[in-house]
C-alpha cells in the first residue's frame, strides 16, 4: 500500500552500509519511523532529503499498520539548512526535538504540533534579530505547552495562592502549606521572579512569529532557563543530551 504525507525529519540512524532508518513528524501520522534503502551512496535518488530539519513530501510503502515502511520517495519543501549551519539555532532546534521524542508517543496523529513544528523553524528562518536567546526560551515553552507538559507558574498549583517557589518533582509553584514540608526538611525548589513568571506567561500567549517583540533582561533568560531544564531534568529523569553543547540557554 502506498501513501503520501508531508514530514519534518527530527533524526536518522545508520542501518547496514548504506541504508538509513529516518524519523519523521508527519502532518497526518504523528512521529514515525521509515526506512530509506541506500540514501548514503553517491548516486542515492533521495539527494539531501533526508538532513535533519528537512520539510519534504514523502511516500511511503508498507501495510496500512507497519513499524517501519519504506520511504520510496522524498521531494524537499524546505530544506532548512541556515539552521543547521548556525550552532546556537541547531542546539536549540535538537533540543525541541529531543522533547518530542521523549515525551511524544509514536503514530498518534496530531496535525496542530506538526503545524506548530513548522512555524517554529520558519520563524527561527526568518528571524533577522542578532541572539535568538528569547525566541529559543520561547519555542521551549511553547513546545512544553503544546505536548502537556509545561510548568505551572501562575500561583500555587494546588489552591491557587500566590507563590514564588518552584518545584520540578510537582511541576509548579507550591506555597508553604501546600508543599507540606516539615520544618527543617528542605525539599528542593527553586525561587523565582515577578518579572520572570510575566515573561513566561507572555511566551506561552503571544505567536511565536510575533515574539521577537518580547524583550527580557537576560537575568530573566538566564532564570526560565534553569526553570526548565530543572523541570526536564525530573521529567525525564536526566538531562537533555543537547543541553550538553556549549551555547548559551
Amino acid at each position: 500500500m502506498l501513501t503520501r504525507t508531508e514530514g519534518i525529519v527530527l533524526k536518522t540512524q545508520k542501518y547496514g552500509e548504506a541504508d538509513l532508518i529516518a524519523t519523521y513528524l508527519t502532518s497526518d501520522r504523528g512521529i514515525i519511523r521509515a526506512f530509506a534503502k541506500s540514501p548514503r551512496k553517491t548516486k542515492s535518488r533521495f539527494g539531501s532529503s533526508l538532513e535533519p530539519l528537512t520539510h519534504a513530501r514523502i511516500s511511503l510503502w508498507g501495510k496500512e499498520q507497519a513499524s517501519l515502511p519504506k520511504i520510496t520517495q522524498s521531494d524537499i519543501i524546505s530544506s532548512f539548512h541556515r539552521i543547521r549551519e548556525d550552532l546556537q539555532d541547531f542546539v536549540s532546534i535538537s533540543k525541541l526535538v529531543e522533547i518530542l521524542l521523549c515525551l511524544t508517543p509514536e503514530g498518534i496523529p496530531n496535525k496542530r504540533l506538526f503545524s506548530f513544528f513548522l512555524n517554529v523553524l520558519q520563524a527561527i528562518m526568518s528571524s533577522e534579530q542578532g541572539p535568538k536567546d528569547a525566541l529559543h526560551i520561547i519555542t521551549r515553552v511553547r513546545l512544553l505547552a503544546a505536548i502537556g507538559y509545561a510548568p505551572r507558574l501562575k500561583g500555587c498549583g494546588r489552591c491557587g495562592e500566590s507563590s514564588l517557589n518552584f518545584y520540578p518533582d510537582a511541576g509548579t509553584t507550591l506555597c508553604g502549606k501546600c508543599a507540606g514540608v516539615p520544618a527543617g526538611e528542605g525539599k528542593p525548589f527553586m525561587r523565582i521572579h515577578d518579572n520572570t513568571i510575566r515573561f513566561y506567561a507572555h511566551s506561552i500567549e503571544w505567536p511565536v512569529h510575533i515574539s521577537n517583540r518580547l524583550k527580557p533582561r537576560p537575568e530573566i533568560l538566564t532564570e526560565l532557563s534553569t526553570l526548565l531544564d530543572r523541570h526536564l531534568t525530573f521529567l525525564l529523569s536526566g538531562k537533555l543530551r543537547s543541553s550538553e553543547f556549549p551555547v548559551p540557554f
